[in-house]
């Protein structure tokens, strides 16, 4: 059973998690994952990068967080990858894949309001990996 500050959204962006503290928001099928008897790493990963979030928006106050994670480009880049490098340490520690490319697309594009290039966001989820 899941945390009641880990909740099921339908609503906003679908396909993707967030996290506000104090609550994860997973998309449906991840958090229905979750809830069952043998979730994939690969959820779990995605529930460990949401739990990054929140114990650093504890860490540096919500309010703060916030602000910096939308208005300062590199913040937010920064803290996407804290939260991925702690994502992929759980995936490698059982032996799963991470797309790379996919990442660097989605932390170079609109869904992170352009932070960086797509070559600079793949050279530094490399480094992480490797």
């Amino acid at each position: 059973m899941l945390s009641p500050h880990i909740k099921s959204k339908s609503w906003f962006f679908q396909n993707t998690a967030q996290a506000i503290y104090p609550n994860i928001y997973l998309p449906k099928r991840v958090y229905n994952n979750l809830n069952s008897n043998n979730p994939d790493p690969k959820n779990l990963a995605v529930l460990i990068h949401e739990q990054t979030h929140i114990k650093r928006q504890k860490e540096i106050g919500c309010l703060k967080w916030g602000i910096k994670y939308l208005f300062l480009p590199r913040f937010r880049f920064e803290e996407e990858l804290l939260a991925i490098k702690a994502q992929m340490s759980y995936l490698k520690k059982h032996k799963k894949e991470f797309d790379i490319e996919k990442s660097a697309k989605y932390l170079s594009g609109w869904l992170y309001l352009w932070p960086v290039s797509y070559k600079f966001a793949k050279k530094e989820l490399e480094k992480v990996w490797g």
